[in-house]
Parts: structure tokens; sequence; C-alpha cells
């Protein structure tokens, strides 16, 4: 996926010769999919139309950080495989088992990289047994609370409080963490509905209201590999506290988030040939 951010506060796009200008830069259609915009960017209805006729989708994301708003083509596509993925819903628990074993494995392989072994065993067989998504959630939270007691020594003690948190995030860490998983979910969505599936039926997370519950399904079997990437921020002072603010909860102010956009096009860049791989594995489980 190739991925532009313009992350610049009260500036115009300007439309011209099939490409977006912005102050003196000028970025042809055709080097974009995902256009990743601050939510202060001028950009009229009209634009948005071409955009997405050029089949690039638009990010747009809050001040901070807590809201985001995905605009892609209203274009259908493969309406078979959406009637594949609804009889495949009654063989829910086996791909619920799935992205499970995938996360345990990738969570356990991802701390062997730094020389802390957990194990998995007793999780891998008790996936196997599981009869219920609720016994299967219950035994992903368990094993979460061992991996995040295990990562969180991974890094500077000062920017977290040993443990995960959300709605709001409560240290530096869990705010970037929280961030980048929203950004890969939508970034997942536009994959789905680009090779024709329904992101809100999902077979772990149950649909609900607005939710792409499977995009949240999928998005399990790269959390690992957006956990080290965090890793790599603070272990190298690429963000420190002067980056976040705390109000009800700590955000990434806006200064901060510029200094790490780089590195989260250089892990969509990373991650691509693994998300093609399960698309096209979860395209054939469906079909089975």
């Amino acid at each position: 996926m190739k991925t532009v951010v313009i992350d610049k506060k009260d500036v115009a796009l300007v439309f011209e010769n099939n490409a977006i200008k912005v102050e003196q830069q000028s970025i042809p259609f055709r080097f974009i999919d995902l256009l990743i915009l601050n939510h202060r960017i001028n950009l009229n209805t009209h634009n948005i139309l071409k955009l997405t006729q050029e089949n690039i989708s638009v990010l747009i994301v809050s001040h901070n950080n807590e809201n985001l708003s995905l605009i892609t083509s209203a274009n259908t596509k493969n309406a078979e495989i959406k009637l594949a993925q609804y009889n495949s819903h009654t063989r829910n628990l086996e791909f619920a088992k799935y992205f499970i074993a995938q996360k345990i494995d990738t969570h356990t392989k991802q701390l062997a990289v730094h020389k802390i072994t957990i194990s998995q065993e007793n999780e891998q067989q008790q996936l196997k047994n599981a009869t219920s998504i609720d016994t299967i959630m219950g035994i992903e939270g368990s094993f979460a609370r061992k991996y995040f007691t295990e990562y969180f020594l991974l890094l500077p003690s000062s920017m977290h409080q040993s443990k995960r948190s959300k709605q709001p995030p409560l240290d530096p860490v869990n705010a970037i963490m929280s961030f980048w998983y929203s950004l890969y979910h939508n970034i997942i969505t536009i994959k789905l509905i680009s090779h024709g599936y329904e992101p809100s039926l999902g077979y772990l997370h149950a649909p609900f209201r607005s939710h792409n519950a499977l995009a949240s399904d999928i998005l399990e079997l790269f959390r690992a590999d957006i956990n080290q990437a965090v890793i790599h921020l603070f272990k190298n002072n690429i963000v420190t506290m002067e980056d976040f603010t705390k109000k009800g909860g700590v955000y990434l102010k806006f200064e901060g988030r510029k200094k790490i956009w780089s590195y989260f096009v250089a892990l969509i860049d990373a991650l691509k040939p693994k998300l093609d791989t399960q698309l096209a594995y979860l395209k054939k489980k469906i079909y089975e």
C-alpha cells in the first residue's frame, strides 16, 4: 500500500494534472493508495470524490489521535466472497482459534527476539479444546497479561505504568501503541474492502454497530509486529516525555506525531507481504 501522510494545519490541497499539490510538493495519484490527513487540512467534497474515483482512500486523524475517519469508494466488489464469508460464519470457532493461536505464537516469538522466554504450550492446548468464543477470549486475556508483564520490561520505566491501558491510554507507551493499532485497523479495513470482504462480519470479535470486527480479527495477527516497532521508538529516544500531553488520558502531541509518521509508513510497507498472505489464506479458508 502506497501511503502518503500530510500532517499539516490549515493548509489547502490543490488538485492539478492527476496530482495533489501541497505547498511546494506535488504527489501524483499513481503514487497514492492511502492518504492520511490532519483534520485541519482543507479538502472539499469535489476533491474527495476525485480521490475515491482514483481508488485512493482517505484517513483523517483528529488532533488527539482518538478519532479516525475513513473515506473510501462506495463501489461494491466481489459479492461472491461476501456470500461465502456469510456462509463460513457457521465455522466461526475454527477461525477464532486460528487468530488467537497465531497471536500467541507471534507474541511469544517477539519476546524471544529479546531473549525473553515464555511458554505457549498450555494456551495452545487449551485453544484446541475450547468450545466457545468466550473460552477463547479468556485464554487470550490470560496470555496477554503474561505477555505484557515481560513486554514492559523492555521499555524505559519512566514511559509506562507496566500494564496495558486504553480508552484512555495512561502513559506514553500505551498512547502510541493504541494510536498505531487504530491506524493499522483502518489499513486492514481498506484492504478488506478492496478485496470484496465485509469488514464488519468477524469470527472472533462479534459484529456490533459500526465496528469492523473482521479487521479486528486480523489485527490480532499484527499486534506483535506493532509492539516491536513501538519498542524501537522509545529505546532510540525518537519520542520523549515532552512529546505527550495529559488531558484525561495521555496523548501524543501534534509535534510528536510528526516525528513518528515515517516509522509508521515504513512499518506498513514491511507488513504488506504478511497482510497479503493472511488475506489470501483467509479467502482459502472461507471457500473450504
